[in-house]
């Protein structure tokens, strides 16, 4: 028989043991879900002049002459804030009890379907509540904000707000620009809600290391599970027909998805990239492998480096991919510059006499 004055004592020491077990479990949590340093802007390390003359003036310019162009050879009106239309139809139709996915806007005589998943449609649906018109414009007004947002958060000129994806998007009132400011200038709470508004917006925070932001976006994706079942099992159920769907009225998409010889290099080399630069291979995920990667897409290269989105702003099929590929060639040739510079000067250091 244990004397009793042994129990009090293993008694404290179990607590003591649980109460250092919880504050290391606590530790390591916190240092899990700490957000990440801002990233450098892009284009930062540039010396100052080039960057000057490119970033303010040459890229610029090559923007505005191509929206000139596009004016006067004739551009399409029908195509000012279609994408809201199409938003706004998808949400009002599912307030409505009708299938969300089932409608769209027309543009030219053709319709272009709804596709979004159903955080979007229950995040649209109190905007619905407005007329189509003053929706369509409000989201134009926002989305020209967040555009101007995007330029200064990343150190850009004003001027790049007419860099061509960044500015169709406002154009189309599609509300990729504002995930593309609350991504770059939203913090978590601005991460968490541009995943909600599209899901694209997830391998980005995923790259960029911002669990906190991952871990409320999966709560927002639950609670829209708990608020409409519904509309989940009918958007589950019809998948594969608005993916198909999507690409019949796309034209196929710009990125490398269907294309089998481009989509192999273009995972190899964002692999690559990964090994060095996780945050830059997140980012380029979407416009070179996303299966309904759109022309707009290409403005998530802005945050990773300026001249690679201007390349990607060539409205040409499989640009993106092919841009994401020379951009990895590029960066392994300076890695692999940089550490032979290193080792020479090691080399160089050893071979040197001693004093």
């Amino acid at each position: 028989m244990r004397p009793t004055g042994f129990e009090p004592a293993e008694s404290e020491d179990s607590v003591a043991s649980a109460d250092g077990i919880a504050g290391r479990v606590g530790g390591l949590l916190r240092r899990a879900l700490v957000e990440p340093q801002p990233p450098p802007l892009p284009g930062a390390s540039l010396e100052p002049g080039f960057r000057r003359r490119w970033l303010g003036f040459f890229l610029p310019a090559a923007f505005v002459f191509l929206w000139l162009l596009t004016f006067a050879v004739g551009f399409n009106w029908q195509a000012v804030g279609v994408d809201a239309r199409i938003y706004y139809h998808g949400s009002a139709a599912w307030l409505a009890g009708a299938d969300p996915w089932q409608t769209g806007a027309l543009l030219n005589g053709r319709l272009f379907s709804y596709a979004g998943l159903p955080p979007t449609a229950i995040l649209f649906a109190p905007l619905t509540l407005l007329p189509e018109e003053a929706f369509l414009w409000l989201l134009m007004v926002v989305s020209l904000v967040a555009a101007i947002v995007v330029v200064r958060a990343l150190r850009l000129p004003l001027v790049w707000v007419a860099y061509p994806p960044l500015l169709y998007g406002v154009i189309a009132a599609n509300p990729h620009v504002i995930l593309l400011a609350l991504l770059v200038a939203g913090g978590t709470w601005g991460g968490a809600l541009a995943s909600v508004i599209k899901v694209v917006a997830i391998p980005p925070l995923f790259g960029e290391r911002r669990w906190r932001a991952l871990i409320l976006a999966a709560v927002a994706l639950g609670v829209s599970v708990i608020l409409a079942p519904g509309l989940w099992s009918s958007f589950l159920r019809e998948a594969g027909a608005v993916q198909n769907t999507i690409n019949s009225e796309s034209g196929g998409t710009l990125s490398a998805w269907g294309n089998l010889y481009v989509f192999i290099p273009t995972l190899i080399s964002l692999g690559i990239l990964a090994l060095f630069d996780m945050r830059a291979a997140a980012w380029l995920i979407v416009p070179a492998l996303f299966p309904t990667t759109q022309y707009y897409y290409a403005m998530f290269a802005l945050p990773v480096d300026p001249f690679l989105a201007a390349a990607m702003a060539f409205p040409v099929p499989l640009m993106a991919p092919l841009a994401t590929i020379g951009y990895t060639a590029v960066r392994v040739f300076l890695v692999a510059r940089r550490r032979s510079g290193r080792a020479s000067g090691r080399a160089r250091m050893l071979e040197e006499p001693s004093l």
